[in-house]
């Protein structure tokens, strides 16, 4: 059985092999939507989610969530770039409302602190480093990326969808 791949805010860079969803029609968008209503998938639908550099966009993080959430299979993938939080493109685009660090998606894991309805598991967090701090053992690296500023580019945290909130869509 086909995987059904969707990417959302994929602009005109979407995964080969996705469905492209975003919110201006542009080449390579196959739905256009308003990530900060429902997306418009059913539930449990989807076997790998990709949003790479949309979340930062987002005026309610939560609910495009828990959206990912329901319309992923359980044991689903789901991978998402952002700016790191303390480098200068979290910063300069004025169309950001938000910073995102790793810690940020402990968040939707469950059990959430705030009733978030998602359980996702963090399974990997790739850090993109500015070129100087890639030469560094990992242990000195984390020392940097907690210290100074620019040190990471971007983060990719990659979630495995939990099982356990199913039941309440």
């Amino acid at each position: 059985m086909k995987q059904i791949i969707v990417d959302i805010g994929c602009g005109s860079r979407k995964i080969e092999g996705a469905i492209g969803i975003d919110g201006i029609h542009q080449p390579g968008v196959n739905i256009v939507c308003n990530f900060e209503q429902a997306l418009p998938l059913k539930t449990n639908s989807v076997d790998i989610l990709h949003a790479s550099h949309l979340l930062e966009h987002i005026q309610n993080l939560v609910q495009l969530m828990e959206e990912v959430y329901r319309v992923c299979k359980p044991k689903g993938q789901v991978h998402i770039t952002v700016p790191y939080f303390t480098s200068r493109g979290a910063f300069r685009d004025p169309t950001h409302v938000r910073y995102l660090s790793e810690e940020t998606f402990i968040y939707f894991q469950n059990p959430t602190p705030y009733k978030i309805r998602t359980d996702f598991q963090i399974q990997n967090i790739h850090y993109k480093y500015r070129t100087f701090f890639r030469y560094f053992p990992e242990f000195i690296r984390k020392i940097f990326r907690r210290h100074l500023w620019n040190v990471v580019d971007e983060i990719t945290v990659s979630l495995k969808v939990g099982e356990s909130l199913f039941t309440n869509y």
